[in-house]
């Protein structure tokens, strides 16, 4: 299921359940993994800014040459060792890289060497990270927050195909031996339907919405497969259900959600889900 596994991490941001998370994932699918760690060019610009004023250009380049060898150190030393011990004594190929730039740009440019079928990485809040990779790339990107629970939450709704994450949510959940559960959102601010090639329909009316979750749970019924049925928005929706069923994993697609609270736009909706939840998160893309 995934054969090559993407790790970024970042200088700004290092999580060791990434690592876990992604050398349990290689285990259980015989995957390959590759480790890059990105020195941010925007930490190297802040603290140029900061002595600019009182170094002349070859200090400051100095200073420049001194931050980075820091953080290769900090790869090495650190990171890179913490995904050795983790893969000692297992049979997983692993390969480890430290470059520069722009963390989304940075990733771009690793998926553009190689063919990956998963991006597996942290999100941290407070840093000065631009998460765009998650509306940039069409391969799933799983998002480690924490540990993991043995339960998966699968969210679809009238917002999306709902093709990818039925399946995927089903094949992680047999290989993984982890509990499914369905949840379908009847996305209250956006009364439209998208169908099977993403394309959104004209304004609906409440029971259209509604016959269109009840197809979806039905078509789950006969898997197996339990699947609840709500009304509201799809974010705050997603994150009660999570928390509700304690997910260790939500798995989300593409939505097609355009419109918010009191009709306004809305943009970015991954990173809007990933900032209120503590629930680790694969966005099938």
């Amino acid at each position: 299921m995934f054969k090559n596994i993407l790790i970024p991490i970042s200088s700004e941001h290092y999580s060791k359940n990434v690592l876990k998370t992604g050398i349990f994932l290689a285990e259980k699918f015989h995957s390959n993994v590759t480790l890059v760690y990105i020195i941010e060019e925007k930490t190297i610009n802040k603290t140029k800014k900061i002595i600019d004023s009182y170094r002349t250009p070859l200090e400051i380049e100095e200073t420049k040459k001194t931050i980075i060898l820091k953080h290769k150190q900090t790869a090495d030393n650190i990171i890179f060792n913490d995904a050795k011990f983790l893969i000692k004594n297992k049979n997983i190929s692993f390969v480890e890289k430290t470059t520069q730039g722009e963390f989304s740009d940075a990733v771009k440019k690793e998926l553009g060497k190689k063919q990956y079928d998963l991006i597996l990485m942290g999100f941290e809040k407070g840093c000065l990270l631009n998460y765009r990779i998650l509306e940039d790339v069409d391969i799933p990107v799983w998002i480690e927050t924490k540990g993991y629970n043995k339960k998966i939450l699968g969210v679809c709704s009238n917002l999306a195909p709902n093709q990818k994450v039925p399946k995927i949510s089903i094949k992680l959940s047999k290989a993984l031996n982890w509990d499914l559960q369905m949840l379908y959102v009847i996305d209250t601010e956006d009364s439209v339907q998208v169908d099977e090639k993403g394309m959104r329909s004209g304004k609906k009316l409440r029971r259209d919405l509604e016959f269109g979750g009840q197809k979806f749970a039905d078509e789950m019924k006969t898997k197996n497969i339990q699947t609840l049925t709500v009304r509201g928005s799809l974010e705050n929706e997603t994150i009660k259900a999570a928390k509700k069923f304690d997910a260790g994993l939500i798995v989300v697609g593409r939505q097609q959600k355009k419109k918010g609270k009191l009709g306004l736009p809305v943009k970015n909706i991954k990173r809007k889900i990933v900032e209120k939840c503590k629930y680790s998160i694969l966005f099938t893309n």
